[in-house]
């Protein structure tokens, strides 16, 4: 009867032992807090009383809700900071703008250009530098000959600047970057639009206005009255050589008849006068008038040389070109 237990006993063992292999443990086995084989449990109420509903999606590979959106781009780091160096840029001028144009509406054409030159030197900006150069040819047309000169060359040398600055921002850094590399270009056109019109103006201005031409041109004036003046006194004096020659031949004719003499005297003593007047008066307008036209000569070529000498060069730089500006006035 034991023996019949005991293998009794020992086939359940066997059995229980093959069921814990092929059935899984219950979820109520688990360590609180985990859910065997990685399952997820969540406890809803019923009607009916607690149920146990089952995840089968694990947990990392869940998907948020918004993982179906696409995000959108970054903008790379060096054109974020151009554009901000560009806007920066646009608002510090932007204000020096609208006050130099109201001035300019106003009348103050002088004020709006010391506004613009001042803020074109402290910012250091190419823009503000060419608005500068053309508010000064523009008071430059109103002004005279003179003050129109200093204000046309004002201009050139607002020109240069900005394209010296143009130069650098065209070198790729992004500190101090003033202008959209993108409006170089543009900017560029607008420096060789100012420079011609400067460059048209001033060789007459400096004609006029240059103290060395203006008294070479003088000199060349009152040294040509001179001499041809000279020249005139010594053709008087050569008439009355001719007048005294004749008379002196005439005489011996006469006989001592006071009809015939008393003229070739009046002849000859008309000559004699003729002789001393041109002889003096032709001497001294020929040496005059010579002297100077030498020296007008000479301060021309001086004033010739000091405008060769008014030679600038400027870098030019920009997305399609690039070298050196060279222009020069005569």
């Amino acid at each position: 009867m034991s023996t019949v237990r005991s293998q009794g006993r020992r086939s359940l063992l066997k059995v229980g032992i093959a069921l814990s292999l092929v059935v899984p443990a219950p979820a109520w086995a688990a360590q609180p807090g985990e859910s065997s084989s990685g399952w997820k449990t969540e406890s809803a109420a019923s009607a009916d009383g607690d149920t146990v509903v089952l995840d089968d999606s694990p947990e990392p590979a869940k998907r948020s809700k918004s993982s179906g959106k696409k995000k959108a781009p970054k903008a790379q780091p060096r054109e974020a900071m151009i554009k901000a160096q560009v806007e920066k840029a646009e608002a510090e001028r932007a204000p020096l703008q609208d006050q130099a144009q109201q001035l300019s509406d106003a009348g103050n054409l002088e004020g709006a250009v010391g506004l613009l030159a001042g803020g074109a030197e402290a910012l250091r900006d190419p823009v503000l530098h060419l608005a500068a150069a053309d508010a000064r040819q523009k008071l430059a047309r109103k002004r005279s000959a003179d003050q129109a000169k200093a204000e046309w060359e004002a201009s050139l040398r607002h020109i240069d600047r900005a394209d010296a600055l143009l130069a650098a921002n065209s070198g790729g850094a992004v500190d101090g970057l003033r202008v959209n590399p993108d409006d170089l270009e543009t900017m560029h056109a607008w420096s060789v639009e100012l420079r011609g019109a400067a460059d048209g103006a001033l060789p007459d201005l400096v004609r006029r206005t240059n103290p060395v031409r203006r008294n070479a041109r003088g000199e060349l004036i009152a040294g040509s009255i001179f001499l041809a003046g000279g020249l005139a006194a010594l053709g008087v004096m050569g008439g009355g050589i001719y007048l005294s020659k004749s008379a002196d031949r005439e005489l011996p004719k006469a006989d001592g008849n006071p009809e015939y003499l008393a003229p070739l005297e009046a002849q000859k003593k008309q000559g004699d006068t003729m002789i001393a007047a041109g002889a003096v008066a032709g001497v001294l307008g020929v040496a005059l008038g010579v002297t100077l036209v030498a020296l007008g000569a000479t301060d021309f070529k001086k004033a010739r040389q000091e405008q060769l000498a008014r030679l600038r060069v400027a870098p030019a730089v920009s997305p399609t070109f690039g070298g050196l500006f060279l222009s020069a006035r005569f």
